[in-house]
């Protein structure tokens, strides 16, 4: 099984943390409102059940945001490296191209056609330093 990084785990343990004191916290309450006020008796097995799933729930959670914030962003000019687009318009030292529904300025150390499909390899201010997309170099998943 691969280890993670400290940072990651640390923050892991973090969260976990903080969901078993938050469900110990709603354990309190439903105490004070089941026992207390309504005066209902609950068996020790159906507590220890529940507790068990929520935990196993509290695990769950902290693993699906944990794998969240390992994520590359989807924003941003760092959303945008490694995106494709479409060469738009072919102007004398630059090109226009399509990516993420948005027309961006962008420059080439090949010549590109109209048409053609770019990946995004760098991004400066609001230009964007692409490369034409080919399957052997880039895979097909785009």
């Amino acid at each position: 099984m691969a280890t993670l990084p400290r940072r990651p785990l640390l923050i892991f343990i973090a969260m976990l943390l903080a969901l078993t004191l938050a469900l110990m916290f709603d354990d309190v309450i439903l105490y004070l409102i089941f026992e207390r006020l309504l005066e209902w008796k609950v068996s020790w097995p159906l507590k220890t059940t529940v507790g068990a799933l929520l935990t196993l729930f509290n695990f769950a959670l902290a693993l699906l945001i944990m794998r969240s914030l390992g994520r590359r962003p989807q924003t941003g000019a760092e959303g945008m490296v490694g995106e494709t687009g479409i060469v738009e318009r072919v102007g004398q030292q630059d090109y226009f191209i399509k990516a993420h529904g948005e027309l961006w300025r962008a420059r080439a150390a090949e010549k590109l056609a109209l048409g053609e499909k770019v990946i995004v390899k760098r991004i400066a201010g609001l230009t964007l330093d692409v490369e034409r997309w080919n399957l052997q170099t880039h895979g097909e998943k785009r």
